[in-house]
């Protein structure tokens, strides 16, 4: 599911996408995913390492694409997540209906270029149960686990269930 979900946000923004903003996006739709249903999209144990959500499996699944699907482009401190000559329609990668929706809210709602968009995905981000749960005890080099839990405890807290 992690290379589907990759491939769903690059198609759809189209190659205008930063690495940062990738990753941001798949730990949205887990967490949100986690949020409503109580179980994640990918196999991800998502870790609070470097100010933010990450896991190596990331740049595993990129790397492999790299020169396909994608292309990873560096400018400057940023990385960014082209199409490749094998890209195809979002169509193709056959994800349901529903998760479709829930993917594009998170790809309307914070794509785009320009660092005050990207500010806002980090504030959106770091302000998220699972992330406000570690980032002021740890240290931003040690590698913490992160428990998406804690954002549906969050909604059925809020909703008195």
């Amino acid at each position: 599911m992690l290379d589907k979900l990759i491939k769903y946000f690059v198609y759809e923004t189209k190659g205008y996408i930063t690495k940062t903003q990738l990753i941001k996006f798949l730990y949205l739709a887990d967490l949100y995913s986690v949020k409503w249903t109580g179980k994640q999209l990918t196999e991800l144990e998502w870790y609070y390492y470097n100010y933010g959500p990450w896991h190596e499996d990331i740049d595993a699944a990129l790397n492999k694409m790299n020169g396909k699907e994608i292309i990873q482009e560096s400018q400057g401190n940023t990385t960014l997540i082209k199409l490749g000559a094998e890209a195809v329609s979002s169509d193709y990668l056959e994800l349901p209906v529903s998760l479709k929706l829930v993917l594009d809210n998170i790809r309307r709602e914070w794509a785009g270029s320009g660092q005050d968009k990207l500010n806002q995905l980090l504030d959106y981000v770091y302000s998220t149960a699972p992330m406000l749960e570690v980032k002021d005890i740890h240290k931003p080099d040690e590698k913490v686990l992160l428990n998406l839990q804690t954002e549906r405890e969050k909604l059925i807290s809020e909703l008195g269930l």
